[in-house]
């Protein structure tokens, strides 16, 4: 039982895992865009659904990037000849072929005449994180495949170990309920037991094995690793698969 709650538990975490760092990458990405006249949020919004929040790039800090010695009369001067800067944040982190699109999106408008996407950074990023997530996801396969035999497994264990018991209490004329009660108690505690040895296991790596971890999707993703709703999303899954045992035993012995 413990084995097939670590699988439940590893699934939970790649899934907060994973929609973290997809999260970050997304916060950390932005797109420059050059146009000649203002535009708002709702301007962007109507040529792409993606947009999630314009920030316009002050023009003053441009200029004393590119050279600190401007006067200040010169700079305003500047300033009046520079088209608008905008960053602009998606709603999602989108993949190549997306990002493209929306870039496409921005030029069709008479406003704009320039999109910098960052594309050889982006694309590096969405790469490594469609590796680890493609990872992730074939291990999780195999997991489930595992996890589904030990499940089939615990049953045949709980059958035999408790067939012969049920069938002495039907001989002598206990009810289905009665027969069943000690195995379900018995099942009950065995799947609380389990769920917080399950939790325990990933609260210890929590807090004392990612100490001292350089793992990146993981280390601003910590929290994700264990939460304390995750003792009763366990606990009801293996109060579940128990519940299954038992009422596969049952038939098994009404039926022989």
């Amino acid at each position: 039982m413990v084995a097939i709650l670590l699988g439940l538990e590893f699934f939970i975490v790649f899934d907060r895992t994973t929609e973290g760092y997809e999260n970050s990458l997304k916060d950390k990405y932005a797109m420059l865009v050059v146009a000649k006249d203002e535009m708002s949020i709702d301007d962007f919004k109507s040529w792409d659904t993606h947009v999630y929040k314009v920030a316009e790039v002050e023009k003053d800090s441009i200029i004393k990037r590119v050279d600190a010695s401007f006067t200040k009369s010169g700079s305003s001067t500047i300033e009046k000849k520079m088209p608008n800067f905008y960053s602009i944040k998606l709603n999602r982190y989108l993949n190549e072929s997306e990002l493209e699109l929306v870039k496409r999106n921005f030029m069709k408008s008479d406003k704009v005449t320039r999109v910098e996407s960052f594309d050889t950074l982006h694309n590096s990023n969405y790469g490594l994180f469609s590796f680890i997530r493609f990872s992730f996801q074939t291990f999780i396969i195999f997991m489930t495949i595992i996890g589904f035999f030990l499940i089939v497994k615990q049953m045949e264990v709980w059958n035999f170990m408790h067939t012969d018991r049920m069938k002495v209490m039907d001989i002598f004329g206990a009810t289905l309920f009665l027969r069943s009660k000690v195995l379900i108690v018995m099942g009950i505690i065995d799947a609380i037991v389990s769920a917080i040895i399950a939790s325990g296991v990933f609260y210890i790596i929590q807090n004392v094995w990612m100490k001292g971890q350089n793992i990146a999707i993981i280390e601003d993703n910590t929290s994700a690793l264990f939460s304390f709703n995750d003792i009763f999303i366990l606990s009801f899954a293996s109060i579940v698969i128990v519940m299954i045992a038992v009422f596969l035993v049952v038939i098994n012995v009404k039926e022989e």
